[in-house]
């Protein structure tokens, strides 16, 4: 049986373990992405929900000392 010579066959081996490494990699990448992606998506949601409950909260704030500005450190206000 005819063969490459061993050079040629260890060079090729390289190659095709670098391309096959860099394939993974990109498949892990677009993995991670998707998981970014989705953890964004929930966390956009939780803002909206966080921004509802503030503006709430600040609305009984209001009605209850008036249009205030509060030192969120020491809860002094004027």
């Amino acid at each position: 049986m005819k063969k490459i010579e061993q050079d040629e066959l260890s060079k090729l081996t390289e190659l095709n373990r670098n391309f096959r490494d860099l394939k993974f990699e990109v498949a892990d990448i677009e993995l991670s992405f998707e998981r970014l992606k989705s953890k964004k998506k929930s966390t956009l949601a939780n803002l909206d929900i966080a921004a509802h409950d503030l503006a709430k909260y600040q609305e009984d704030i209001v009605a209850k000392y008036g249009d205030i500005t509060i030192n969120l450190q020491t809860g002094e206000y004027n």
